[in-house]
């Protein structure tokens, strides 16, 4: 299953289309930003190719979906 499936999969369950859906990959391109976000992504983020980038985007996904974001529970 690739991440558009997950993304699909996610959003087609109702039990599960709440969880916040975050699409981390290497695209840069404006159509799979399009078609993740009408399907129901909650944040695009564009990977870094360096390992210590990459850490900090992990590290700022998590800051903000983990502790500053208020989920329904």
């Amino acid at each position: 299953m690739d991440g558009r499936e997950v993304l699909a999969s996610l959003k087609n369950d109702s039990s599960l289309k709440a969880i916040p859906t975050i699409v981390l990959t290497a695209s840069e391109a404006a159509a799979d930003i399009k078609y993740c976000y009408a399907r129901g992504a909650n944040c695009f983020v564009r990977k870094p190719g360096d390992w210590d980038a990459y850490q900090n985007v992990v590290a700022a996904i998590n800051t903000f979906w983990i502790l500053l974001v208020n989920l329904p529970g």
